[in-house]
């Protein structure tokens, strides 16, 4: 498999919130990673801490912490802690841990430092992946991306008591959701993920036509000025396309990036670059994501 294949996967999921538009390695659900690491070794893609991995401060939690630092932390106190969250089974059987490393068998495993996390509802973390209601492959839900959940550690579990906040909006039968889930974010180059879903709550099919192989885009304004968007130093396929989400089905798109912004509060827009209808009908827009963010 090529590294470039590698890098254009993200599968579809399964939150309770609806099925997952097919596996990941297809062309249904897309991850973008620009700056992370990916090792191949002995045919398993690590995904691991060059895509993140602590340092931030975080102005509620102090210091996000790394999975190892969390492991040693005091019980008790608030922390923040970046990993990418890996669960098995599904249900009330499903179990979490917050992982250092990510290894990118299919379904991926966690691997190096794993932390157990408890009081986590899968459903409020946009843009996972998973292979829950496959018959053919094991249970397994986790993030295309490295993520921050702030909580306290008791008894060696975290109890999540925070996670990146999330802007929704609906379009027709289509919810689209948009979240920073790399918060708190830094300036000064680091890395950055921006996470996006769109379920499908309708009972017929919706097609998405895509103008170029660009998906998403996310852009950071001050005073109505733009100071970053993810999109300016990128180059894309030039080819129109049309996805089709099954009803019930979500699809996930992920960003990666990094982030050379000032310090400071930024308006954020995020936005689906795509058209909804079907061939031959007036194409509707998916409706833009607003947030506030703070960049420390």
């Amino acid at each position: 498999m090529e590294l470039d294949d590698l890098a254009s996967r993200c599968c579809s999921k399964d939150r309770g919130r609806g099925s997952r538009a097919t596996p990941a390695y297809s062309a249904r659900g897309y991850a973008i990673w620009s700056s992370c690491l990916l090792l191949i070794l002995g045919g398993i893609v690590v995904f691991g801490a060059a895509c993140g991995g602590g340092g931030q401060r975080d102005p509620a939690y102090g210091t996000v912490l790394t999975v190892e630092q969390a492991l040693a932390a005091q019980p008790g106190e608030p922390i923040s802690v970046t990993g990418a969250i890996v669960a098995t089974g599904s249900g009330a059987d499903m179990q979490m841990v917050l992982a250092s490393v990510l290894l990118e068998s299919y379904p991926p495993q966690a691997g190096g430092a794993m932390l157990p996390v408890a009081g986590l509802d899968s459903a409020s973390l946009v843009g996972l992946s998973s292979t829950v209601g496959r018959p053919d492959l094991s249970p397994v839900t986790w993030s295309d991306y490295w993520l921050t959940l702030h909580g306290v550690i008791k008894n060696g579990i975290l109890e999540v008591q925070g996670v990146p906040q999330v802007a929704e909006a609906s379009s027709g039968d289509l919810q689209v959701r948009f979240s920073p889930v790399s918060e708190p974010l830094t300036a000064g180059g680091t890395a950055v993920w921006w996470a996006f879903d769109i379920q499908n709550m309708g009972a017929g099919a919706a097609d998405l036509t895509f103008s170029s192989g660009q998906r998403a885009d996310v852009v950071l304004s001050r005073d109505g000025v733009e100071k970053y968007r993810w999109s300016a130093d990128k180059v894309f396929t030039q080819a129109l396309e049309t996805v089709t989400v099954a009803s019930g089905e979500i699809l996930p798109i992920v960003l990666n990036d990094e982030l050379m912004v000032e310090a400071g509060r930024y308006d954020l827009r995020a936005t689906i670059v795509a058209a909804v209808g079907p061939d031959g009908a007036e194409p509707s827009l998916l409706p833009e994501l607003n947030l506030t963010v703070t960049v420390y």
